[in-house]
């Protein structure tokens, strides 16, 4: 019987944290290997916090809070200047925690407005959205998980 894909990748994110232990790089952050999610590019990240874990921790938080804000206004019904302006403020917020993926699917989605709006079209934009914002947040929460730990282990 084949094991579950998330069981195989709870499994190489531990076996990759028990690797990076063993270095002495528990504090450094987190990257994947290519089987995994690459929800958040923390190089691209760690241009701008430096490898602070508390404004790391800080950038987060307002990441979260914004796409909880403007996720809720995501409407494929919503007229060209609501969208165009909820998507590109997502957009944004995707691109200061270096979310990639994220930030891609909203460009992609500003082009639906006028002559290629399609309510179908705005709908999938959405789902693509809102899966690729509950990837990003699940990346942090791990991000969040391992620096407890390693708060924990260090106290």
């Amino acid at each position: 019987m084949p094991v579950p894909d998330i069981l195989t990748r709870t499994r190489k994110d531990y076996t990759n944290l028990l690797w990076r232990l063993s270095k002495g790089m528990a504090n450094t952050p987190h990257t994947h290997d290519e089987e995994n999610s690459h929800e958040i590019d923390f190089e691209h990240l760690n241009q701008y916090v430096q490898g602070d874990i508390s404004l790391t921790k800080e950038v987060f938080g307002l990441f979260k809070h914004q796409v909880e804000m403007w996720g809720r206004l995501l409407d494929p019904a919503a007229d060209d200047d609501s969208w165009g302006s909820v998507i590109h403020s997502l957009k944004g917020s995707a691109k200061a925690v270096g979310a990639t993926g994220l930030a891609e699917r909203c460009e992609r989605a500003e082009q639906l407005v006028g002559e290629t709006k399609t309510a179908g079209g705005r709908l999938v934009a959405v789902q693509d959205i809102e899966f690729k914002i509950s990837r990003t947040i699940t990346e942090i929460q791990r991000w969040e998980y391992r620096q407890k730990l390693n708060e924990m282990r260090s106290s």
